[in-house]
């Protein structure tokens, strides 16, 4: 798996967002933001909420993109990788509360509080290939991988 930098992840929590691209067996992409995160040196967490379109594409096909960005610095970056979801009750409960106590510290929004609440799935994220998103890198060269993209991303 791709090792996450702290600057990556300092990236990552200070634009307090991502977005999740799923495809599934219909082969019409879906994405979808994210802000009930965490994110560790080999691991992106996020509560789903939603058993919708993406949760639907994950059960087909579990590679995803994920991808952050800041619109003010042109600056952002794209994971591809798998996710699974969490079941073990302790861990699962652990990182959720984790994720909630810094989200809401963050975000006192009535509906924030009010999805915070609800029945949930955790997802782990493991991210396989890492590439920069600024407009004036190589964006089709990868930063950090740990597969042969050119083998996995073939038709």
């Amino acid at each position: 798996m791709v090792k996450i930098p702290d600057s990556i992840k300092k990236f990552i929590d200070e634009q307090g967002i991502f977005v999740v691209g799923t495809v599934g067996g219909t082969k019409f992409p879906n994405v979808s933001p994210r802000i009930f995160f965490r994110v560790d040196e080999d691991a992106i967490y996020w509560i789903d909420f939603f058993k919708h379109k993406s949760y639907k594409n994950i059960q087909v096909n579990p590679w995803i993109t994920v991808s952050v960005f800041n619109k003010d610095n042109l600056e952002g970056y794209q994971f591809r990788g798998v996710v699974s979801y969490i079941t073990d009750e302790p861990t699962k409960s652990e990182i959720k509360e984790s994720i909630l106590k810094e989200i809401l510290a963050k975000n006192s929004s009535p509906k924030v509080k009010s999805l915070s609440e609800k029945e949930y799935q955790l997802v782990q994220f493991e991210p396989k290939v890492c590439y920069s998103l600024n407009p004036e890198k190589y964006s089709d060269m990868s930063i950090g991988s740990d597969i042969d993209a050119k083998y996995l991303f073939k038709n």
